[in-house]
């Protein structure tokens, strides 16, 4: 089993609190799909323990989700940098030095293929973010610089 990642309390009563006057506020403007179906799911709870645990877990996984495209986008641009200082480098060691025009397009083919490459290895990119947030779980306070910083 994969180990999960933990979120505090207070993050996700701040998520709910956001989430509900955000919902408050398209329902007044009626822009939710579908209310009464939303309504409908939520009075037929059996408890109120029920219905709160399952909107901390939806808050939860909000959270987890954010963090991990917001690490994915670091880890992803750093990738890409590095993808592109290779190119360049091996341009203008192969070339020695180019023009304006060739700058302009070395730039534009330098940022496809980086972004090409990073593509090919999204799926490790994802796993490495998910992985960072597992060991960050232990370095709270790195994580909340990196993801709020970031």
């Amino acid at each position: 089993m994969e180990p999960t990642i933990s979120v505090e309390e207070e993050i996700i009563s701040k998520v709910l609190k956001e989430l509900g006057s955000k919902l408050d506020e398209k329902a007044s403007c009626s822009e939710v799909t579908d209310p009464v179906c939303i309504n409908n799911v939520l009075t037929k709870m059996n408890n109120s323990e029920e219905l709160q645990r399952i909107k901390n877990e939806i808050a939860e996984a909000f959270v987890i989700s954010s963090w991990t495209q917001r690490i994915y986008f670091d880890v992803r641009s750093i990738m890409m940098t590095i993808f592109g200082a290779i190119i360049t480098f091996l341009v203008f060691w192969r070339v020695g030095t180019v023009n304006v025009f060739g700058d302009f397009a070395l730039g534009f083919a330098t940022y496809f293929v980086a972004l090409v490459l990073s593509r090919l290895i999204d799926s490790r990119i994802v796993k490495m973010s998910r992985g960072f947030l597992r060991f960050s779980d232990r370095h709270k306070r790195l994580r909340n610089f990196i993801v709020k910083t970031f």
